[in-house]
Protein backbone atom coordinates (compact mmCIF):
# COMPACT_ATOMS: atom_id res chain seq x y z
CA UNK A 1 0.00 0.00 0.00
CA UNK A 2 2.46 2.42 1.17
CA UNK A 3 4.51 2.42 -2.22
CA UNK A 4 1.20 2.63 -4.03
CA UNK A 5 1.31 6.10 -2.31
CA UNK A 6 4.61 6.99 -3.35
CA UNK A 7 4.23 5.79 -6.55
CA UNK A 8 0.84 8.07 -7.21
CA UNK A 9 2.82 11.02 -5.64
CA UNK A 10 5.26 10.31 -7.77
CA UNK A 11 2.52 10.53 -10.63
CA UNK A 12 1.32 13.85 -9.67
CA UNK A 13 4.75 15.30 -9.30
CA UNK A 14 5.88 14.35 -12.84
CA UNK A 15 2.66 15.50 -14.62
CA UNK A 16 3.31 19.40 -15.95
CA UNK A 17 1.97 22.20 -13.50
CA UNK A 18 -0.50 24.29 -14.93
CA UNK A 19 -0.30 27.51 -14.94
CA UNK A 20 -2.36 31.05 -15.44
CA UNK A 21 0.53 32.24 -17.58
CA UNK A 22 0.42 29.38 -20.22
CA UNK A 23 -3.50 30.68 -21.36
CA UNK A 24 -4.15 33.49 -23.54
CA UNK A 25 -5.52 37.06 -21.24
CA UNK A 26 -9.30 37.50 -22.09
CA UNK A 27 -9.55 40.17 -24.39
CA UNK A 28 -10.16 43.69 -22.64
CA UNK A 29 -13.76 44.91 -22.60
CA UNK A 30 -15.13 48.72 -22.65
CA UNK A 31 -16.55 48.30 -19.15
CA UNK A 32 -13.38 46.60 -17.63
CA UNK A 33 -10.83 49.29 -15.50
CA UNK A 34 -7.93 49.54 -17.20
CA UNK A 35 -9.23 49.55 -20.99
CA UNK A 36 -8.05 52.04 -23.72
CA UNK A 37 -10.66 52.94 -25.63
CA UNK A 38 -10.52 54.80 -29.05
CA UNK A 39 -13.94 56.00 -30.11
CA UNK A 40 -14.76 57.51 -33.35
CA UNK A 41 -15.67 61.85 -33.30
CA UNK A 42 -18.04 63.25 -35.33
CA UNK A 43 -15.54 65.37 -36.66
CA UNK A 44 -13.53 62.79 -37.46
CA UNK A 45 -10.21 61.32 -35.74
CA UNK A 46 -10.01 59.50 -32.47
CA UNK A 47 -10.94 59.98 -29.48
CA UNK A 48 -8.75 57.96 -26.51
CA UNK A 49 -9.50 57.15 -23.17
CA UNK A 50 -9.31 54.79 -20.39
CA UNK A 51 -11.91 53.14 -18.27
CA UNK A 52 -11.52 53.43 -14.50
CA UNK A 53 -14.62 52.36 -13.13
CA UNK A 54 -18.54 51.65 -14.02
CA UNK A 55 -21.87 52.35 -12.32
CA UNK A 56 -25.11 50.10 -13.56
CA UNK A 57 -27.91 52.23 -13.15
CA UNK A 58 -31.41 51.42 -12.95
CA UNK A 59 -32.34 52.28 -16.40
CA UNK A 60 -30.50 49.52 -18.31
CA UNK A 61 -27.46 51.94 -19.06
CA UNK A 62 -23.89 51.50 -17.81
CA UNK A 63 -22.03 55.08 -16.93
CA UNK A 64 -18.33 54.69 -17.43
CA UNK A 65 -15.90 56.78 -15.10
CA UNK A 66 -12.76 57.64 -17.61
CA UNK A 67 -9.74 59.10 -18.18
CA UNK A 68 -9.54 60.98 -21.68
CA UNK A 69 -6.14 61.62 -23.10
CA UNK A 70 -4.82 64.62 -25.00
CA UNK A 71 -4.13 62.66 -28.55
CA UNK A 72 -6.02 62.45 -31.60
CA UNK A 73 -4.86 59.67 -33.24
CA UNK A 74 -6.03 59.11 -36.98
CA UNK A 75 -6.34 55.41 -36.93
CA UNK A 76 -7.13 52.50 -34.39
CA UNK A 77 -4.22 51.19 -34.74
CA UNK A 78 -2.37 54.56 -34.17
CA UNK A 79 -4.58 54.89 -30.74
CA UNK A 80 -3.09 50.90 -29.93
CA UNK A 81 0.50 52.54 -29.80
CA UNK A 82 -0.32 55.88 -28.07
CA UNK A 83 -2.03 53.81 -25.20
CA UNK A 84 1.38 51.90 -24.69
CA UNK A 85 2.90 54.92 -23.72
CA UNK A 86 2.72 55.54 -19.87
CA UNK A 87 3.11 59.67 -20.13
CA UNK A 88 0.30 60.21 -22.19
CA UNK A 89 -1.09 64.18 -21.54
CA UNK A 90 -4.39 63.98 -20.38
CA UNK A 91 -7.20 66.15 -21.50
CA UNK A 92 -9.64 65.88 -19.02
CA UNK A 93 -8.51 63.54 -15.06
CA UNK A 94 -12.06 62.45 -14.73
CA UNK A 95 -15.83 62.10 -16.90
CA UNK A 96 -18.35 60.09 -17.15
CA UNK A 97 -19.58 58.89 -20.53
CA UNK A 98 -23.15 56.44 -20.99
CA UNK A 99 -22.35 53.20 -22.61
CA UNK A 100 -25.70 53.14 -24.20
CA UNK A 101 -24.51 56.11 -25.99
CA UNK A 102 -21.21 55.37 -26.63
CA UNK A 103 -21.83 52.18 -28.41
CA UNK A 104 -23.63 54.35 -30.98
CA UNK A 105 -20.24 55.27 -32.28
CA UNK A 106 -17.46 53.26 -34.10
CA UNK A 107 -15.44 52.22 -30.96
CA UNK A 108 -12.60 49.67 -30.62
CA UNK A 109 -10.79 48.57 -27.21
CA UNK A 110 -7.10 49.11 -28.12
CA UNK A 111 -4.93 48.37 -25.50
CA UNK A 112 -5.55 47.31 -21.64
CA UNK A 113 -3.30 48.03 -18.53
CA UNK A 114 -3.99 47.04 -14.82
CA UNK A 115 -5.02 50.78 -12.98
CA UNK A 116 -2.17 51.76 -10.64
CA UNK A 117 -3.23 52.77 -7.21
CA UNK A 118 -3.09 56.81 -8.49
CA UNK A 119 -5.51 55.80 -11.43
CA UNK A 120 -7.84 53.95 -8.95
CA UNK A 121 -7.30 57.22 -6.54
CA UNK A 122 -9.00 59.84 -9.02
CA UNK A 123 -12.52 58.54 -7.63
Amino acid sequence: MRCAALALAFFFTALPACSSDALPEPEPELEQPGAFVAVERGAGGLALFRTLAVLHVENGDTILFVTVYDVEPSSFEEARELSKDHDLRIRELVTSASRNVLILSRHEVVWFRTLTEEEEGRL
